[in-house]
């Protein structure tokens, strides 16, 4: 059998109701062994299939061979129709469906199997891929500590601690797990964290999915900002949930004059989408601090006091940035950023871990959406975390925590 990469070969069964809506939806979500039986390749020995691929090394021995046939392919494409054709060597082509045959050895409890129809190509044609989401680490780690006389894991964001443990050692005694973290270089008296429910003329703040794109509650946050902006030195550093919600503010405040206040206060930048832009962004935005504290500037407004960045959460600026000293007074989280439940993976590992320990029990949760599969609808993903009762519905709020202290913890 050979998996192509156009999923749309790939036919879910339907009538055996494990598996419903499959076609119907762009991305879907199945079993191990539903995946495997959906191909007839159930019975085919993947475990004496990867150790051939291994010893005989057959991915370097074509890809030399597949890359030469891709490239005549590609100038005759390109000089027959113009088109733009597909990037990619061959052996990390083979190197992908060698992993994926892989995946389809572990237990079927252990993960996965996201099919997304909905990724279309340069060429217009229907395109797709299949992913393999590990949802059990507790095998893999139970045999490194096992063999291991020590295991140190390092993070800046593995609280709590409680979701790690259960989720990676769950048979590891309490005692045996040790947790050690140090305290913030900036002393707690330095700090003054704010949560401001309400704006300057006195409107609430409401930055769910279903209002924050309105024009109140965008002039609101902006009359904030200017305000923010007249009584803060240096450097702000504002925090969206997302490239298009910070570009629907940035031009609602340009549209509303809001901006232009702002400007005349602080000098504005704003994350680029490409990471290799995001140096020289933070490069300038460092020296007009600085130009400006000095009160040397030439060309900056004499009313200007530093600048003001427009970040992303999980953005390049939120992870692994260090925004010191004047460079990040003031950080501003708009919103909380929680994941949006149209994401088929998130959705597959509340499901997976809010039934972590359940499974003698008669507390087992029912979801209203099939365990065997998830099609990405935002309805059908807000029903399946209001059927949460407690670790489901942790872990979703843990992953939005993490996100902000990550995004804050940068300055």
């Amino acid at each position: 059998q050979i998996l192509l990469e156009d999923v749309s070969y790939v036919d879910v069964p339907q009538d055996t109701g494990k598996a419903s809506g499959a076609n119907d939806a762009s991305n879907s979500s199945v079993a191990i062994n539903d995946f495997l039986f959906s191909l007839n390749i159930d019975n085919i020995n993947l475990v004496k299939l990867l150790q051939y691929i291994k010893e005989s090394n057959i991915m370097y021995k074509v890809s030399g061979y597949g890359d030469k046939i891709a490239s005549l392919q590609k100038c005759s494409a390109h000089t027959t129709t113009g088109e733009c054709s597909e990037e990619g060597s061959t052996l990390s082509g083979f190197r992908a469906l060698s992993d994926m045959l892989l995946s389809l050895t572990n237990n079927d409890g252990d993960g996965r199997i996201i099919v997304s129809r909905s990724r279309p190509t340069c060429s217009r044609r229907q395109g797709g891929y299949i992913k393999f989401v590990m949802l059990s680490g507790e095998k893999i780690f139970s045999e490194i500590a096992d063999q291991a006389h020590a295991v140190v894991l390092a993070g800046g964001t593995l609280q709590p601690i409680e979701e790690t443990r259960e989720r990676l050692f769950p048979c590891l005694p309490p005692d045996e797990l040790h947790f050690f973290s140090c305290s913030h270089i900036v002393p707690p008296e330095s700090i003054l964290p704010l949560a401001v429910s309400c704006g300057p003329s006195g409107q609430s703040f409401d930055f769910s999915y279903g209002s924050r794109s309105s024009l109140i509650m965008i002039q609101e946050l902006g009359l904030l900002l200017c305000n923010l902006v007249t009584v803060v030195p240096e450097g702000i550093v504002i925090f969206f949930s997302s490239f298009e919600y910070e570009g629907q503010v940035y031009d609602g405040w340009k549209a509303s004059g809001l901006l232009e206040r702002i400007m005349k206060k602080k000098r504005v930048f704003r994350e680029p989408r490409k990471s290799t832009d995001v140096e020289s962004v933070l490069k300038e935005y460092k020296e007009t601090i600085d130009t400006l504290s000095l009160g040397n500037s030439k060309e900056h407004p004499a009313s200007q006091s530093g600048a003001i960045l427009f970040a992303v959460v999980g953005g390049k600026i939120s992870e692994g940035i260090n925004l010191s000293d004047g460079m990040g007074r003031c950080i501003v989280m708009v919103g909380l950023p929680y994941p949006s439940p149209s994401d088929i993976e998130l959705i597959e590992r509340v499901k997976h871990i809010e039934g972590l320990g359940n499974s003698n029990s008669i507390e087992t949760p029912k979801f209203p959406v099939t365990e065997e599969v998830y099609s990405g609808d935002v309805k059908a993903g807000f029903e399946i975390l209001r059927g949460c009762r407690r670790r489901g519905k942790e872990y979703y709020e843990n992953l939005c925590m993490k996100a902000v202290n990550q995004s804050i913890g940068a300055c």
